[in-house]
């Protein structure tokens, strides 16, 4: 069970990280947001890729509330 709490906290993290990129989108100048978008995007690659580990490892079920989008 270690394992998966492990799991969960890193994409927990990933997920907090991401928010506080957002808000740095918000306030950032133009000059800054391309690179701030870039990083987000990586960031919800890496989100995305964590929570499809975890749902098919354990078999368990991610809820999407609130998840970012790559599109």
């Amino acid at each position: 069970m270690e394992k998966i709490e492990s799991k969960v906290t890193k994409y927990n993290q990933v997920k907090i990280d991401l928010i506080k990129i957002f808000q740095c989108i918000d306030c950032c100048s133009e000059d800054e947001k391309e690179i701030y978008q870039d990083i987000a995007l990586n960031y919800s690659k890496q989100l995305k890729s964590i929570k499809e580990s975890i749902e098919k490892i354990y078999g368990v079920e991610i809820s999407s509330c609130c998840s970012f989008s790559n599109k």
